[in-house]
């Protein structure tokens, strides 16, 4: 496919999104480690993974189960999207790449106004409930560890408006990798932290991140590097990475835990990384998702439960996401710190990992704060 390279400055990038509106779909990347922007605009078509070198980037979608349910979700799923129009902006350049005639980008600010909203009644009994059943669960000897999750659902008198909370998501998360996917009206967005896999030539890289304090509490990230619980929870995601990774690779380099400073909370994060001239970007994400941090351990029994106990269906929240450019190269994160909007509502997920040591009011509330990141942006 020929696509046009046009030299294109924009003082408000977000101009670009706004020049496509309904039914076009779209979608928006921010790669906070790169500064680098790239907005994608007009389905061209969906693509097989052989074809991804015909394009300049496409966008790869992944659902959290190997399929989506409820009608919700019902228009997201697993794909790879080729676009008509690409928007790219790094530190020393900014262009778009058309392959049909590009329309008039008006280079205006748009609005930053806020978003006013109600939550639906609190979902603590529902809370309860399922976090019994899942320690019933590790005490029968089942599972190890499950990542729960909560759908908040929360309404507005008016439309929620898109740009600026993308606007707020970037300012607010500079250590994020800022998304948002429209397609059928719906807008599934967020700012996750968490890498499933990077490819750059030949170099796999991955995240474990896993184990969670509050920014609020006093030294907490001192605390966080200390804390059994948390400790232990980390480490069960570092191992399965590791050895899902050796199925694949001879050796993989397990770098020092640290810590991962976020506007609301502290993360464990260990990264992981091997060499690999074998498996495409696709290939590693169908292999490592989900990963103990998103699903739990063992992956199966955690993932048989999920199913069962969830009430909601995760569509694409804690799957695979991100955009592969023409060599195979790029980032697929898992989409997590996220929400789909439909129109005047909102459903935003947060989840958490359990263990035995785990207390259920602790863990609702390190839901809480993860939720933030989403209401702080609206």
């Amino acid at each position: 496919m020929n696509y046009r390279r046009i030299n294109l400055k924009l003082e408000h990038p977000l101009a670009f999104w706004s020049a496509f509106p309904d039914p076009s779909e779209r979608f928006f990347w921010y790669d906070s480690q790169k500064q680098t922007l790239i907005i994608a605009s007009q389905r061209l078509q969906a693509v097989q993974e052989q074809d991804i070198a015909n394009y300049p980037y496409v966008f790869y979608s992944q659902s959290f189960f190997d399929e989506v349910k409820d009608e919700l979700w019902q228009d997201f799923g697993n794909e790879i999207v080729a676009f008509k129009h690409y928007f790219v902006q790094t530190p020393t350049e900014s262009y778009a790449l058309s392959c049909e005639s590009l329309p008039e980008i008006r280079d205006e600010k748009g609005s930053k106004l806020s978003n006013s909203y109600s939550e639906e009644a609190s979902d603590y009994q529902e809370w309860q409930s399922l976090y019994q059943k899942l320690q019933e669960n590790i005490a029968r000897g089942k599972t190890i560890k499950i990542v729960a999750s909560r759908q908040i659902k929360f309404t507005s008198e008016q439309t929620f408006k898109i740009e600026p909370i993308l606007k707020r998501l970037i300012e607010n998360n500079p250590a994020a990798f800022i998304f948002a996917y429209h397609k059928a009206g719906k807008t599934f967005l967020g700012a996750s932290p968490e890498i499933l896999v990077q490819k750059e030539g030949n170099h796999i890289l991955s995240y474990a991140l896993a184990g969670t304090f509050p920014r609020s509490l006093a030294q907490g990230d001192t605390r966080l590097l200390k804390d059994p619980k948390n400790l232990h929870e980390h480490k069960i995601v570092v191992q399965k990475i590791k050895n899902k990774m050796l199925e694949k690779s001879s050796q993989v380099q397990i770098g020092e835990t640290g810590i991962m400073a976020l506007k609301n909370v502290y993360h464990l994060r260990t990264l992981l990384s091997t060499i690999d001239t074998s498996n495409s970007l696709i290939d590693w994400a169908k292999h490592l998702h989900p990963t103990p941090a998103l699903g739990g351990q063992p992956s199966k029994a955690a993932l048989d439960f999920l199913r069962v106990n969830e009430k909601h269906e995760r569509g694409l929240y804690a799957a695979p996401l991100g955009l592969i450019d023409a060599q195979g190269d790029g980032t697929l994160i898992v989409a997590i710190r996220s929400a789909l909007f439909d129109g005047k509502t909102c459903y935003a997920y947060a989840g958490c990992g359990i263990v035995a040591a785990s207390d259920c009011q602790a863990e609702f509330d390190e839901t809480k704060i993860k939720l933030k990141t989403i209401l702080e942006a609206l």
